[in-house]
């Protein structure tokens, strides 16, 4: 990973991380255009970062009945425009270099959520995956955010010991389902406040198995952080 970034900065050249115009001299993930379509979460559900309308600090309906495993959920923003573009070119159109135009984008949001966390630690990805693709997009973004930040970073406290399904498209039962027993925590987890990052959450599901895992190994408190919060 360390690598991969390096190579990046050799070639890296500043442009919109969705429309590739050249924008030398910024560090906007956007070109003004495509910019305009990204909306922040704004006032959300502490449990799981859904927008709601309401005063700030209340549960949603969905997690007064049906608590998460983990402390808390947050999302910088809403998925969908140009953003939702740039995370499929990233992850589905062979581009880790847009991870490091993607970074200060989310950073903001990435320190707010560690000062409460002793490390933080990318939703892992499947090995086979990982090789199939050459890099693990969540844990490009996350090292890439975290850089120059002091938080610390462990890359490989969670694994995923099964393969999956891809979670696009399944219901929020069907997720659950997918995910039962595939994903481990290390045991250096213990004692220790973790946040878990991912880039986009939809119902939870992923964040969940992690959280599991990672307080069966003994970690004292799990927080979530994703980069886009998508409708369930």
């Amino acid at each position: 990973m360390a690598f991969l970034g390096r190579v990046l900065d050799l070639i890296y050249v500043p442009a919109c991380a969705a429309c590739d115009a050249r924008m030398a001299g910024t560090e906007d993930a956007f070109c003004p255009a495509c910019a305009a379509s990204l909306y922040p979460v704004g006032c959300a559900c502490p449990g799981c970062a859904v927008p709601i309308e309401g005063p700030r600090d209340l549960l949603c309906a969905r997690c007064r009945r049906w608590p998460p495993p983990f402390s808390s959920a947050r999302a910088a923003f809403r998925y969908g425009g140009q953003l939702a573009f740039a995370l499929r070119r990233l992850k589905l159109g062979d581009r880790p270099d847009l991870a490091r135009q993607l970074a200060p984008l989310w950073r903001p949001a990435l320190i707010t959520a560690a000062v409460a966390a002793d490390l933080a630690v990318p939703v892992p990805q499947h090995w086979r995956r990982r090789a199939a693709r050459g890099f693990d997009p969540v844990a490009l973004l996350l090292s890439r955010a975290a850089r120059t930040t002091g938080i610390r970073v462990d890359l490989t406290a969670l694994r995923r010991v099964r393969k999956t399904h891809v979670q696009a498209g399944l219901s929020s039962r069907a997720r659950a389902a997918n995910l039962r027993g595939a994903i481990r925590a290390h045991r250096r987890v213990t004692g220790r406040r973790v946040l878990v990052v991912d880039d986009i959450m939809t119902t939870g599901a992923t964040f969940s198995a992690c959280a599991q895992a990672l307080c069966e190994a003994g970690a004292q408190e799990v927080t979530c952080l994703a980069i886009a919060r998508a409708e369930r």
